[in-house]
């Protein structure tokens, strides 16, 4: 039988994760950790955003280039078969700007929940540092409590996009 290195047995030959470090984080790293899920959860709100607004508009930019497209036909800039090939094309373009919705959504949900994570990770370390109040400590562990359960209950609840296509 192979026995077990004993470097293996030393907590100290391991790499420490972020779950080892987290009793021992001092303020600066905490603060780190937070501001860092908070630019992340800004960049990945601001992709939905985009993603959401180009799906809203995305109706008036097909009758926008339909309405030009039945224009050039009718002065005469094209024929009829090149007309249905623009159209089509309108139409698949039209159908990609609210389709990728779905896509940038989902893609930005993950981010917002990692970014999430990691200022929990920040009020954690906050939480266990022995040096700040007990006020300011309890605060922490509200918050990070909070964006727990805020996570696990929007990963449990499906909250699908709705795309309605006309």
């Amino acid at each position: 039988m192979s026995e077990i290195p004993k470097e293996d047995l030393n907590r100290e030959s391991r790499k420490k994760s972020i779950y080892d470090e987290i009793p021992t984080m001092d303020k600066e790293k905490a603060m780190k950790y937070i501001i860092r899920g908070i630019l992340i959860v800004i960049i990945f709100g601001i992709i939905i955003g985009i993603s959401i607004s180009i799906m809203a508009f995305s109706d008036t930019w097909m009758d926008m280039a339909s309405l030009e497209n039945k224009m050039n036909y009718w002065n005469g800039d094209y024929g009829y078969s090149e007309y249905i090939l623009k159209e089509n094309e309108i139409d698949r373009i039209g159908y990609w700007m609210i389709y990728q919705t779905v896509i940038f959504v989902n893609i930005g949900r993950i981010g917002i929940y990692v970014g999430f994570f990691f200022v929990f990770i920040g009020l954690m370390g906050f939480v266990s540092n022995e040096t700040m109040d007990q006020r300011t400590r309890w605060i922490c562990l509200i918050l990070a409590g909070t964006i727990i359960i805020s996570l696990v209950v929007t990963l449990m609840l499906n909250f699908s996009t709705t795309i309605e296509v006309n």
